[in-house]
């Protein structure tokens, strides 16, 4: 990889980021300060009242609050190497996208597991057992040890040296993917419409705006007694009998309060009167979305403020950020999105819809 001096790779950066500027939000774009009062709850039938039987989340004005977890995958040498995070998640200007292993590539990974168990483990003892016969006999190599070593080496090595070294020349990216192993589509969190997707079988299942949507902390205990939550959006007014599970770069074993971090997160996301979320993994997205540019502009904000870390830099501020927050709350004030924004507020960033 040629190395760049750090005055031309921001040069060049810039250069990238301006000429993919978004130059305008859609009118459907979720606004904070400016949308319509929704309407008020529909009857629960049983299947609503046991899909939002969870702890509720609702819509309020967002802070500088994040979740460390599920963040600290993508490291400042991973963005700089242009390598891609293990997360479900990813992030951009546009949308938030959440995708998941299809069955094949399932099967792949369990075959690439047991290759590097292989290679790992097994094959080396069965060599230093080989060794050891060989030595014993008085360094002579008579045909059983002999055939045995040839099929160990032709029928197992080889083919497990092969499978490995292809998983970690496609993780590198020498190798396109071939169409069986990519990722199904789940969601989609469209920053730029304010809509959200779900997707079944990678296509829309359906798409509403996302102020249409009750956030709901899901629970379910596991055999240990433990609680694995999932974080999952219903639609307040059809009654699917799937809601949008948009934690899963989280995991499902932290505090209630992470995960409210994150919907706050989620929420500042979507909300076009805000600049995105301070994370390294949308730090390349800052200069190409409208409110982010003219906040950056205002604050004087380093565009490289997280990749020009190292990676123990990285993990250092997260963990100072994890220490900070636990006396913070983790959102702002509540909205009662059913008598929307107050009307003197609603204008201040009208400004951003249309640039």
């Amino acid at each position: 990889m040629a190395f760049v001096n750090a005055t031309t790779k921001k040069q060049n950066d810039s250069q990238t980021e301006s000429e993919n500027t978004i130059s305008q939000y859609q009118d459907t774009a979720y606004n904070s300060q400016n949308f319509p009062a929704q309407k008020p709850r529909q009857e629960k039938g049983f299947l609503r009242r046991m899909m939002t039987s969870g702890k509720p989340f609702s819509f309020s004005h967002t802070t500088d609050s994040i979740t460390v977890y599920g963040l600290d995958d993508m490291t400042p040498s991973k963005m700089t190497e242009g390598g891609k995070s293990s997360k479900q998640s990813y992030w951009n200007e546009i949308s938030l996208n959440g995708e998941s292993l299809s069955g094949w590539s399932q099967l792949y990974f369990l075959i690439v597991g047991i290759a590097k168990m292989c290679l790992m483990g097994l094959l080396p003892l069965l060599y230093v057992i080989f060794l050891l016969m060989w030595w014993l006999g008085g360094g002579g190599w008579n045909e059983g040890p002999s055939e045995a070593f040839s099929e160990v080496t032709l029928y197992a090595t080889l083919p497990c040296l092969l499978i490995y070294v292809h998983f970690l020349l496609l993780n590198a990216g020498y190798f396109f993917v071939a169409p069986f192993l990519r990722s199904k589509r789940v969601f989609e969190l469209n920053r730029t419409t304010g809509m959200v997707t779900l997707f079944k079988k990678n296509k829309p299942y359906f798409t509403h705006p996302f102020i249409e949507f009750d956030c709901v902390l899901m629970s379910s205990p596991t055999q240990q007694g433990f609680l694995n939550y999932s974080l999952t959006l219903i639609h307040r007014y059809r009654d699917y009998s799937v809601g949008v599970p948009i934690s899963g770069s989280m995991g499902a074993n932290h505090k209630v309060i992470e995960y409210l971090r994150f919907w706050n997160m989620v929420q500042r996301y979507m909300d076009i009167s805000q600049p995105l979320p301070d994370i390294l993994v949308l730090e390349p997205a800052r200069q190409r979305d409208p409110t982010t540019i003219a906040y950056d502009k205002e604050h004087n904000r380093n565009p490289r403020y997280w990749r020009d870390m190292t990676d123990e830099e990285f993990k250092q501020k997260m963990d100072e950020i994890e220490k900070a927050q636990k006396n913070t709350p983790a959102t702002g004030k509540p909205i009662d999105i059913f008598k929307g924004p107050n009307s003197t507020v609603s204008k201040k960033h009208n400004r951003n819809k249309k640039k």
